[in-house]
């Protein structure tokens, strides 16, 4: 509660008037505004980056949020578990200025492509060694997801007009969150059918979709 707080005493102080100004002035003469919906309809670059957030988001919540019931199944106890879920939850924020300074030096893309290595490192040793590797798979699991949203939120803004931002980031937040919870959701029956590896293998071709639309976007850049 207290660090809640204080997060809106610094929002409400430092950050509050500055933005809301520029994006009134930004707006001011335009009429009502298009829904983030709308707006993501005629701006295929904004779709992109919107899936691979909510993809990203998605696989992470997935693995993670059935790792806890994965280890007390095979009697770890539960410091281990909380030393695996705190090392993952720092790999996943640890590392964000990094990638956020990775994204404006080196580009969006590479670093989301990165992100995605890291989730299918973490996915593939899951898969191959779901017992011994747990651990270094929730850290990567973790840098992963911080690359491909810290990546991917950047790309989202930079399609986008300060007038658009709002609505669209609305609606981005709130694909990201459906999909984190739908794939949370589905983990568990999964887990209880094929395993924690099967959940592994399960995911994995969620990374594909990101990387694939990512070489399929490139296509017309090179033939141009």
């Amino acid at each position: 509660m207290i660090a809640q707080l204080l997060a809106a005493l610094v929002y409400i102080i430092g950050l509050r008037s500055a933005p809301l100004a520029a994006l009134s002035r930004a707006g001011a003469g335009a009429g009502r505004p298009a829904s983030g919906f709308a707006i993501l309809g005629g701006n295929a670059k904004a779709r992109f980056a919107v899936t691979a957030v909510a993809l990203s988001h998605g696989i992470m919540v997935a693995l993670m949020s059935m790792t806890p019931v994965h280890l007390h199944d095979h009697g770890a106890s539960l410091a281990v578990v909380g030393i695996t879920i705190s090392l993952h939850v720092a790999g996943m924020f640890a590392l964000s200025p990094v990638f956020g300074w990775l994204s404006d030096r080196t580009g969006r893309v590479p670093v989301l492509l990165a992100g995605q290595g890291m989730l299918l490192a973490s996915l593939v040793l899951a898969w191959l060694a779901p017992h011994a590797m747990v651990t270094p798979s929730l850290i990567l699991l973790g840098l992963g997801w911080s690359a491909s949203i810290v990546s991917g939120s950047a790309l989202l803004t930079d399609t986008l007009t300060a007038g658009e931002r709002p609505a669209v980031q609305g609606v981005s937040d709130l694909i990201m969150n459906l999909t984190g919870a739908a794939c949370g959701a589905l983990a568990g029956p999964v887990l209880a059918v094929i395993g924690f590896p099967g959940l592994a293998t399960a995911v994995i071709p969620l990374v594909a979709v990101i990387v694939v639309w990512t070489a399929l976007r490139a296509l017309p850049a090179r033939s141009a």
